[in-house]
């Protein structure tokens, strides 16, 4: 393997140099001029007086030039630094404070987010007007090549912070080795490599593992990537009928959109569309069924974390039918490990639990990341002996697949008893009424905390607690079914699709202290 993930792009230049590299509706660029473009960001970094391990803010919607300025970044040797630009000004500050930038790329849009911290480092508008900022054109005017610089396969491709669901968020340091282990561990795994010359239509943001690393594999491998701002179902579906679109990696809600606001999608036509990786939950099987009517291509489930690159385990397109057709038990799971990855599940003392039962689970391969950025303590916390502690609860059967059944932190203790959220949200939307649901724990006198369900009422209106309770109790334990109910319009989730737990304990629970105090 070569040392540095640039190694491989610079191949892919010199092989395919007028191969289409991305278009975004904007411009269009071939992977000679893409290289080209992003040696004169280097080169501008360089002009800065900005140098190697420096870290660079990126804070823009997907596009092109987003992607440019990455690999502008990484032959500099200089670390990107992608932010949410869903969070406030202040979860922003925090994390280019964290960081240390020395320099802002932001598309006009987002100048609200921009807070005390960064207003002093130089800023690039990279889309839109941004004041006292050049355009990343004017910017660029009249830059040279970029000095060269050594890279090892240990030094940081790019610092990519966790999602913040249980705390501060935290800088992952993910390197070229992590990255280039992980474009081979996932196609071994599922038998779908992508190819040199497919097209692949990047949709989830690349401030996230899913689309960057997404984005990072496709042009590993030589194909041309087709690149939406922002997701709209309409546009999802048209681009894949109209621009031959060979695979896409997305989240089940997206797909739920894509045929809910597609009236007449059943008469569409995918010719060219040979797979979809979806990840972050898992997929009902009316969903699967009804998607592999309409799309009729091959699925694969992933699952992983920021903190392993994206891939521990797949599910392939072959346990797919096998689910379908004998074990639909097989969808809730995640599948197996990836190509050079182990698991284990332990109890709160680290001891190895046997087949079937739940604990944490741990993970160990080569794409597991360096560590948090200057977190020593939660570094060491969080990968042991080489063993990367997930956070997430779940269990292994005797085929060496993997359950998840929660995040450790969101289990709920009643009683003595451990109630895993994720086991009570699938009965729960399994209701017709039920359009989404979550289920959080709150304060109990007797018990000292019950499971509360926050549910999204679908077309057929709201269900009461005791039509609830009718229904949990047809699989459930009397335990394990919700003793309180909450409805909200939308359940806030991140952009990989998960619930934010967090903020709804934060507007439910006080509520249920102050009726037990």
């Amino acid at each position: 393997m070569f040392e540095s993930y640039l190694d491989y792009l610079s191949f892919q230049v010199r092989m395919r140099p007028r191969q289409l590299f991305g278009s975004d509706g904007l411009q269009s660029l071939t992977y000679a001029e893409a290289w080209q473009r992003a040696g004169h960001v280097a080169a501008a970094l360089q002009r800065e007086g900005l140098g190697a391990g420096d870290r660079v803010a990126i804070l823009c919607k997907n596009s092109l030039d987003n992607l440019l300025v990455f690999f502008g970044c990484a032959r500099a040797g200089m670390v990107p630094v992608g932010i949410n630009y869903r969070l406030t000004a202040d979860e922003v500050g925090f994390i280019a404070e964290d960081a240390e930038v020395k320099l802002l790329f932001v598309d006009g849009e987002f100048a609200p987010l921009i807070g005390p911290f960064l207003a002093k480092k130089p800023q690039v508008s990279v889309l839109g007007d941004l004041d006292g900022a050049p355009s990343l054109s004017g910017w660029l005017e009249g830059v040279g090549e970029p000095v060269d610089v050594a890279i090892r396969a240990d030094d940081v491709l790019f610092q990519m912070y966790t999602s913040g669901t249980t705390g501060l968020p935290k800088g992952t340091l993910l390197t070229h080795h992590n990255v280039i282990c992980n474009s081979v561990q996932a196609p071994l795994t599922t038998g779908r490599a992508p190819r040199a010359g497919d097209r692949s239509l990047l949709i989830a943001p690349t401030f996230h593992a899913l689309g960057l690393v997404g984005a990072l594999m496709a042009i590993y491998y030589g194909s041309s990537l087709i690149i939406h701002r922002d997701f709209d179902p309409v546009a999802m579906v048209d681009t894949l009928r109209d621009d031959n679109i060979n695979y896409l990696s997305v989240v089940p809600v997206m797909l739920q959109f894509a045929l809910a606001c597609v009236p007449d999608i059943d008469s569409y036509s995918f010719p060219n569309l040979n797979w979809m990786n979806y990840g972050a939950s898992p997929i009902s099987v009316d969903l699967l069924t009804r998607c592999l009517e309409v799309f009729d291509c091959e699925f694969y489930q992933g699952y992983g974390q920021t903190e392993a690159t994206t891939a521990l385990t797949f599910l392939t397109h072959d346990d797919h039918m096998r689910a379908l057709e004998s074990k639909p038990e097989l969808l809730r799971s995640c599948g197996r490990p990836v190509f050079a990855t182990e698991l284990r599940i332990v109890d709160d003392q680290g001891k190895t639990l046997p087949t079937g039962e739940i604990g944490e689970i741990l993970a160990r391969g080569p794409q597991v990341m360096k560590g948090y950025w200057k977190r020593e303590e939660a570094t060491a916390k969080t990968v042991v002996d080489g063993w990367l502690h997930t956070g997430d609860a779940g269990y292994l059967d005797d085929e060496g697949y993997l359950y998840i059944k929660d995040r450790v932190k969101d289990l709920v203790i009643s009683g003595g008893e451990n109630i895993y959220p994720a086991e009570v949200e699938n009965t729960l939307m399994s209701h017709p009424a039920i359009a989404d649901a979550a289920v959080i724990g709150v304060p109990d006198e007797t018990w000292g905390e019950v499971p509360l369900a926050v549910l999204v009422a679908g077309d057929q209106g709201r269900i009461s607690l005791e039509e609830l309770t009718i229904h949990c109790r047809k699989t459930l334990a009397g335990f394990k079914v919700p003793k309180h109910l909450e409805y909200v319009d939308m359940l806030p989730r991140n952009p990989s699709g998960k619930i934010l737990k967090k903020e709804l304990r934060a507007s439910i629970v006080p509520k249920y202290t102050a009726e037990n105090a």
